[in-house]
């Protein structure tokens, strides 16, 4: 009798246990393999990870991450040894691809890239302006 309840109870226990996993639709996970965008700018990183290393802050800075989420090469001071040696993958916001100095920009949070390779932020009515978002603001470049 015990033992019918212990077998019972176990195969019922691998059915729940093994249900989400059969339910599961792989083609809503994020893939490893970021795919290409129309607004993907020249010299974009397709191997970016959020907060990891990399080595391009000033041109090229761009990359995607897992999904398709855009990332940007920023340089942060005091975070890496020795100083001024590297940077980290960070969360950009939307990149609107290879844009002009003062050009209309769809709105204030956007990112794109300069024919030079420099990132830009819309700024609203100033258009796309070179330069990066820091803690303090608006930093030019």
């Amino acid at each position: 009798m015990f033992r019918r309840l212990l077998v019972s109870a176990a195969a019922a226990g691998a059915v729940i246990a093994l249900a989400p996993g059969a339910a599961a639709d792989p083609q809503t996970d994020y893939p490893d393999d970021p795919g290409r965008y129309s607004t993907d700018v020249p010299g974009m990183n397709y191997e970016a990870r959020l907060s990891a290393p990399c080595f391009n802050w000033e041109r090229n800075v761009f990359g995607r991450g897992r999904g398709g989420e855009p990332l940007q090469c920023k340089y942060i001071p005091n975070q890496t040894q020795p100083p001024g040696s590297g940077g980290y993958w960070t969360s950009s916001y939307a990149l609107y691809g290879v844009q002009q100095v003062g050009a209309p920009c769809p709105s204030p949070q956007s990112a794109a890239q300069s024919p030079d390779g420099k990132p830009m932020l819309c700024l609203g009515a100033r258009g796309w302006q070179p330069g990066v978002k820091t803690g303090a603001g608006f930093f030019p470049m």
